[in-house]
């Protein structure tokens, strides 16, 4: 599967890196906020930090997708990352973001919870993100995302969801 994944994502930047009429690469860090929920439950949110890699591949001057490999971690809960967000420029220097993002969750927390669920439990998180942006300079931007967990952690038979959704506001800088 992991290899199936790295595949892909190299397939697909190999297409869009023919396809970009400008490709800019860059490191991105910040806050993040991981929120679990659990059925019948009444977990906290995590505050943590997050830090990454991203390629901007513009495909025109208002449209450009934008994968990152982010690392986050908030407590005793970590998420390695993967997401490729389409970002749609409404004027030079804002920009609204959309796209999958794909994680694996992990921590004590995480670890606990598996232990205890064994078969019935999954680290994989998908999430659709949702997100705004804005270019302070040519080489710094800011920008604040929200993941919503689309699939549940548990797979089991009972009445139980264990989502884990994503608050990041970050800082950027493009190399």
């Amino acid at each position: 599967m992991k290899n199936l994944l790295l595949s892909a994502v190299f397939v697909a930047a190999g297409i869009l890196s023919v396809q970009a009429q400008e490709v800019t690469y860059g490191a991105t860090g910040g806050l993040s906020i991981l929120t679990p929920d659990v059925t019948g439950g009444d977990a906290d949110s995590e505050t943590g930090f997050h830090i990454g890699a991203f390629a901007e591949f513009g495909l025109s001057e208002q449209f450009s997708i934008q994968p990152e490999l982010t690392y986050a971690m908030s407590g005793d809960i970590s998420m390695l990352c993967l997401n490729a967000n389409a970002k749609e420029n409404v004027t030079k220097d804002f920009n609204i973001q959309l796209g999958p993002q794909i994680g694996i969750a992990g921590g004590d927390d995480i670890a606990l919870i598996e232990d205890a669920l064994g078969d019935d439990f999954t680290t994989l998180n998908l999430q659709l993100a949702i997100g705004l942006g804005y270019n302070i300079s040519e080489k710094i931007f800011v920008q604040a995302r929200y993941g919503l967990q689309l699939n549940n952690h548990y797979t089991g038979d009972a009445d139980l969801d264990i989502n884990i959704d994503t608050i990041t506001f970050g800082v950027g800088y493009k190399f």
